[in-house]
């Protein structure tokens, strides 16, 4: 790192910027990340923004202006005020972008201030603006953490606030959908958050789909998923226990578990189950591993769905979500 009252220039693949008081570099030479003390004008396909270059001293702090990948492109920018992107949902408003490393926006923040003693999320949502963005099933309105888009430019992904849901078209119906939702390339339904237990039809049976333990990480890693053509792939529940019938007589249930909760003590937390389709299968496993503990052939089985009882266990989201 480099810093002092002393203010670098460094040549990058967006003209040469000035006023750097922090700056590391890439092994190969290459600007990596830096800090802005003077104002610099970037020109980008999508429009021409001024990175941050001045500490308010209360909500936008000035730790990091640009950061670069190793091929000399933007990787991120915050904006030292917000600006509109040009994208294919039309002109968003801006405080912080993130590149692909090709060039092209990956993720658009509309607010970006440093949440702290000062500065409460509280604070943050109340101006973060109000969008409309026309998508290929509906028009949303509201406020958003974040909108993601494809690398080829289509809308992808959003992210929503802790305290906001909205009514989204799906495969299953409307479905009333926390922190956020994701689309195929083509515009059709990839993945919801149910805001609550939610009754969908699968190729076993009615499910109660829903994640007591969802994080508002990002609108993309959703725990009800459809497949393209609008069937579901995946779910995760904890709240019905499936008794598999085998052709050779076997009754094997599965079901969600319970561990101790991470949030009070001397308190169980339910432990979600996933539910997979594929190929004529239905598979059963952990709620974050990709394999499966158990696979069947659906036309070889007969399912048995029942209530799983989660009576006084206690997740993250009877604090987060309640």
């Amino acid at each position: 790192m480099k810093g002092g009252d002393y203010l670098e220039t460094a040549s990058t693949n967006y003209g040469v910027l000035k006023g750097i008081a922090s700056a590391e570099y890439h092994e190969n030479g290459i600007l990596k990340r830096c800090i802005l003390k003077q104002k610099n004008a970037i020109s980008i396909p999508c429009g021409i923004f001024i990175p941050q270059y001045e500490d308010d001293g209360k909500r936008k702090k000035l730790m990091k202006s640009m950061t670069f990948y190793e091929n000399g492109n933007i990787a991120s920018m915050i904006l030292q005020d917000p600006l509109s992107v040009n994208t294919s949902l039309g002109s968003l408003p801006a405080e912080m972008i993130t590149f692909y490393e090709s060039g092209t926006v990956k993720r658009i923040f509309p607010v970006f201030g440093s949440i702290n003693a000062f500065w409460t999320e509280e604070d943050e949502y109340n101006i973060s603006p109000e969008l409309q963005i026309n998508l290929p099933f509906d028009v949303l309105k509201g406020r958003v953490i974040n909108i993601t888009l494809y690398e080829t430019g289509e809308f992808k992904s959003i992210t929503l606030w802790p305290k906001d849901t909205i009514l989204i078209k799906t495969h299953a119906g409307k479905i009333q959908t926390r922190i956020g939702f994701c689309l195929y390339p083509d515009g059709k339904m990839k993945s919801v958050e149910p805001y609550s237990a939610l009754n969908v039809n699968t190729p076993i049976g009615k499910v109660l789909a829903f994640d007591p333990d969802a994080l508002g990480i990002d609108g993309e890693s959703n725990s009800l998923v459809f497949s393209e053509n609008g069937s579901v792939k995946s779910l995760i529940t904890s709240m019905v226990k499936i008794t598999v019938f085998c052709r050779d007589g076997k009754e094997i249930v599965h079901e969600p578990s319970f561990k101790r909760s991470y949030y009070f003590d001397y308190k169980l937390a339910v432990v979600p189950m996933k539910i997979s389709f594929f190929g004529g299968c239905v598979c059963f496993g952990k709620r974050k591993s990709e394999k499966s503990d158990a696979e069947y052939k659906i036309s070889e089985c007969s399912f048995r769905i029942d209530y799983f009882v989660t009576k006084d266990c206690y997740n993250t989201c009877d604090e987060c979500y309640c």
